[in-house]
């Protein structure tokens, strides 16, 4: 706990906790999930705003700043209950995304979200852009759902910060001998010949990232009748909606695909915001001379001794735990061409930022566990789009609302637009097509 001095003299706490599990997105120059919903019933632009700053008000992670102290260890800070952004779109919602990714959420002034909205004859469109700091896809479904709660009139609950603590990770997920020799050796390069990094760099180095970068959003819906015969088909073969989605890009990807997923470790009933995720990932071809639903229990075998396997389950964030926080940060910056390291360098290829990305990387966010109907407010639509990390090719959110599922698909627009563009839709087709038959 740290203190400072008020104003008449004497001394004011500091409530501080520190980033652990989050650290890798502190200085991330690619941060930004979003959100975009459809929203029924009668709801003028100052309902929105008052149901949104109402939510904001009730969430303790919306009270903090980032903060480094000397050495480079980064806290949530709390400072004053965040004001957001919260405007009306001038553009489509998809070019909204385009445009702020381009503009860093000033995390260190305790500025984590924005909003933006388009009011329509039939109902409101809201645009959610936040950094992946303040939580997982899951939280912001939570979120969500406390400001339609509260556009209805219901009470919301406080939702006190409560990180994932990565001190309670189990014991079988301890690392083994040769990786925790190989990171203290790094570790102890690093401290060597390593430095910390300050928010004006991060700016600066932000900047130049986006400079000549910036990204596309495809979607795709799968609609009652065609949502109807893949939980049919799912169910019937005993294999899960995220495993055919796979099997299905990895067929019409036709090369051997390595695959990165994430996965839900948040507690039942848990409904606060935070990071409650791991990652996961499988290298698969698909198999020409077998059926569909063969290739697909393949992938569901392997993506199951992964999730089933509690150290290879956890071991990401054990990985991750254990390397040098401000070595974290140097990853980013040499990955963006701001600095230049042997450790950051060998730690950048390690993690896929050195133009090697996954081919194809998931995030599904499966049935969300939220209503559709509070009042007469109703969620008609809902598309979650994840960032398109920099270890990532082409990266797929996931959501599925009563029997309405929702696919993006997030790339760089870069020379391989058309080749990704057409493989989702393709993967898509050709899914709907087999389990159709």
């Amino acid at each position: 706990m740290n203190r400072r001095l008020r104003k008449g003299g004497g001394m004011e706490k500091i409530k501080r906790v520190k980033i652990d599990k989050e650290r890798t997105w502190v200085f991330s120059p690619v941060s930004n999930i979003a959100f975009k919903v459809d929203i029924g019933g009668r709801i003028s632009q100052e309902q929105l705003k008052k149901a949104i700053k109402n939510t904001i008000q009730q969430y303790e992670m919306f009270h903090q700043k980032i903060v480094l102290d000397e050495s480079g260890i980064a806290y949530y800070e709390e400072t004053n209950v965040l004001n957001p952004t919260i405007r009306p779109m001038n553009l489509e919602w998809s070019e909204v995304i385009k445009e702020q990714e381009k503009i860093p959420l000033r995390i260190d002034q305790g500025e984590l979200i924005r909003f933006f909205y388009s009011q329509k004859e039939e109902c409101m469109s809201l645009l959610i852009v936040a950094h992946h700091i303040a939580g997982d896809g899951m939280s912001f479904i939570y979120f969500l759902q406390d400001i339609l709660r509260s556009l209805a009139g219901r009470k919301i609950e406080y939702k006190k910060l409560q990180l994932f603590d990565m001190d309670a990770l189990p014991k079988k997920t301890k690392l083994q001998a040769p990786t925790t020799w190989l990171k203290k050796h790094m570790n102890k390069q690093w401290s060597r010949t390593g430095r910390k990094f300050d928010f004006e760099e991060y700016y600066q180095m932000y900047k130049q990232c986006w400079k000549n970068r910036e990204t596309l959003v495809y979607t795709y819906q799968l609609k009652e009748e065609n949502y109807d015969l893949l939980y049919q088909y799912a169910k019937a073969n005993q294999v899960t909606i995220n495993t055919l989605l796979t099997t299905a890009l990895i067929k019409v990807s036709g090369e051997l695909c390595d695959v990165g997923m994430a996965a839900s470790i948040r507690e039942k009933d848990f409904t606060g915001m935070g990071n409650y995720a791991t990652g996961i990932s499988i290298k698969y071809k698909y198999k020409e001379k077998y059926d569909f639903l063969w290739n697909a229990k393949m992938v569901q075998k392997r993506i199951y001794s992964k999730l089933n396997n509690t150290s290879k389950k956890y071991f990401l964030l054990q990985f991750m735990r254990n390397i040098e926080p401000t070595l974290i940060d140097a990853v980013y910056f040499n990955a963006c061409g701001n600095y230049e390291n042997k450790i950051a360098k060998t730690f950048s290829k390690m993690f896929g930022y050195d133009g090697n990305p996954k081919g194809i990387s998931i995030t599904n966010l499966t049935q969300l566990p939220i209503e559709s109907k509070y009042n007469d407010i109703e969620l008609k639509d809902l598309i979650f789009i994840p960032p398109i990390v920099l270890n990532a090719k082409r990266i797929i959110g996931v959501a599925s609302l009563g029997k309405n599922m929702r696919l993006s698909l997030h790339i760089n627009n870069d020379e391989n637009v058309g080749v990704n563009s057409d493989f989702f839709y393709k993967a898509m087709e050709f899914l709907t097509n087999e389990i159709g038959k």
